[in-house]
């Protein structure tokens, strides 16, 4: 079982190639989609984070209001920083945890591509990958991305000021594709790393995995 770590800051274009790979065989677990399932699942990472935060991020029926935590968690570095403390190893175990099941399987997947956002400020992430993808993509480019997905140009300035920078991204990865141009010219380029360097491999696994 191949472990293809996918990396990339707000609106670099993670989904579309996490999308490429979904259709071209691969297992893809996003990261962001678990982490949101344990604050909603897991009483114990819920707690902490409503510790954390205080009852403002709660909805009036008593779970996590996303949109107030997100809001109280990019006010600063020091608040995001507080959020990943909590929420990250939690996520990692998960992980881990599917991965073990997924390699005792009968016929595991040869190849699965977690989605990390944060990779580059969490390395603690790199402990089960074999390689790391990185999306990049001018700042300016990524702020009309997220525009034009719902956000406001303020929130995503915020979001981008506290994440990494592709240069911290590019350090932590083994290929790098880029993202600034035409997007039928991105996905040729996905499904062109996927022939070149991912298709083949599954067979070769990691001891750990």
């Amino acid at each position: 079982m191949y472990i293809l770590a996918l990396t990339g800051g707000l609106g670099s274009g993670k989904s579309t190639a996490a999308d490429v790979f979904e259709r071209l065989g691969a297992l893809v677990i996003d990261l962001d989609d678990v982490a949101k399932t344990l604050i909603d699942e897991v009483p114990a990472v819920r707690d902490r984070v409503v510790e954390a935060f205080g009852p403002i991020v709660l909805a009036p029926d008593g779970t996590v209001d996303r949109q107030a935590l997100a809001t109280a968690a990019f006010a600063s570095a020091e608040s995001a920083a507080r959020l990943d403390a909590i929420v990250h190893p939690a996520v990692l175990a998960a992980v881990s945890g599917a991965l073990d099941a997924l390699a005792l399987q009968g016929e595991p997947p040869r190849q699965v591509v977690l989605v990390i956002p944060l990779l580059a400020e969490s390395p603690l992430f790199l402990e089960p990958v074999d390689a790391v993808l990185a999306i990049s993509a001018p700042e300016d480019l990524r702020i009309e991305r997220a525009v034009e997905r719902g956000m406001t140009r303020a929130d995503a300035e915020a979001r981008i000021a506290l994440q990494a920078g592709d240069a911290e991204r590019r350090e932590i990865a083994d290929h790098v594709i880029d993202n600034d141009g035409d997007p039928d010219d991105f996905r040729r380029a996905i499904v062109e790393f996927w022939e070149r360097e991912i298709q083949r491999r599954g067979h070769d696994t990691r001891g750990d995995w």
